[in-house]
């Protein structure tokens, strides 16, 4: 199959075969939620526009879209429950959540593309690990996107000892503040480098309140994901946490990364070395003006559209989301896309929200 063929394909190699590849794995994937979920026909059929009229890049900004707040109202599947092996969902303070339903084969594909888009930019290994998660146990989270992820993270090496910094009192995940920090005295001292992983605020909340300093060495790494708390005042440029974690947990700037990710969309957009977050072939963004929905230029502020074709157990091929973002034009390991926060005036709360509140 087509989708196949592109998820076994360089996910940073931008040739035209390739560049085909995604255009027609995204024309199946839309055509199968097409015939399989009434509410995607509608949608299409609303925007008078089909699948089969997806023959070029450019028709690409055509495709209609889905509000990925409709997961958070509505149970969406192209394929029977019987189907359905794994259900995820977001994470937040108010009740809903949104929630998607995989099948074995989006299930395989999901984490077949994460692994090939690590091992392109040079994060993954055979070398052994401890893994220190600053995110939920997974045992205890079991249908969180965000332990998901992190779960899936820890396989891209061979692993010694994990530990999650969130654990289950019976009511509700409380952070681990003292646990956390005898666990880096202890990962110091092993024979085995570190891999830190998940929400950023909390690393560095930990550096600064403890002012903690430890020597990790150089094959150690650090991917955060999740985001920070939404008050801007608390979080600091990219630039600045690589550098103040670099240097109190000695490890290089180059093996400190972001990761962006949405449980509805799939696709994990990661950091090269250099520190800018890469879109794959696997993918493709828009960027669209909030006021009158028309596709921007690069460089110009505006509401972020996913595209996708993994999936085909629930309708997501196209989403259009609240964040704010910006693509830059890069000549090498596809386009550079820049999140610049949420849209609207209210105050949207995700993972990392509600667990820092629990630390503060």
């Amino acid at each position: 199959m087509i989708t196949d063929e592109l998820f076994l394909s360089d996910p940073f190699d931008f040739s035209e075969k390739n560049r085909n590849l995604f255009l027609k794995s995204f024309q199946q994937n839309c055509a199968h939620h097409y015939e399989h979920n009434k509410f995607f026909k509608f949608i299409w059929e609303r925007a008078d526009f089909l699948p089969r009229d997806i023959k070029t890049e450019k028709d690409l900004n055509l495709v209609p879209y889905i509000m990925v707040n409709i997961f958070k109202h509505h149970e969406l599947k192209s394929c029977p429950d019987s189907d359905i092996v794994l259900s995820l969902g977001s994470s937040g303070t108010t009740g809903q959540r949104s929630m998607i339903y995989l099948d074995q084969n989006s299930l395989e594909q999901v984490k077949h593309l994460a692994y090939a888009i690590h091992e392109s930019l040079g994060m993954t290994d055979n070398q052994k690990y401890n893994y220190l998660c600053f995110t939920y146990d997974p045992k205890a989270a079991n249908d969180l996107g965000t332990a998901f992820t992190d779960e899936l993270l820890t396989s891209f090496t061979d692993r010694n000892e994990i530990y999650y910094t969130f654990q289950h009192d019976g009511t509700d995940f409380k952070f681990n503040e003292k646990e956390t920090i005898e666990k880096l005295k202890e990962f110091e001292k092993s024979k085995y480098p570190t891999r830190i992983l998940g929400f950023p605020a909390f690393l560095y909340q930990l550096i600064e309140k403890h002012d903690i300093s430890f020597d990790l060495g150089h094959d150690s790494w650090v991917q955060t994901g999740g985001g920070w708390k939404n008050h801007q005042d608390k979080q600091i440029p990219k630039e600045e946490f690589r550098r103040i974690v670099s240097e109190r947990l000695n490890i290089p700037e180059g093996n400190i990364r972001d990761l962006f990710g949405m449980v509805e969309h799939g696709i994990p957009y990661v950091d090269a070395a250099d520190g800018a977050l890469r879109v794959p072939n696997y993918a493709r963004v828009i960027i669209r003006d909030p006021k009158t929905l028309a596709p921007l230029n690069y460089g110009e502020k505006g509401l972020i559209q996913f595209l996708c074709s993994y999936n085909t157990s629930f309708p997501a091929p196209s989403l259009l989301t609240t964040d704010y973002g910006r693509l830059i034009k890069s000549e090498h390991m596809g386009d550079i896309l820049e999140i610049l926060g949420r849209a609207g005036n209210s105050k949207h709360k995700g993972c990392a929200i509600k667990a820092m509140e629990s630390f503060l």
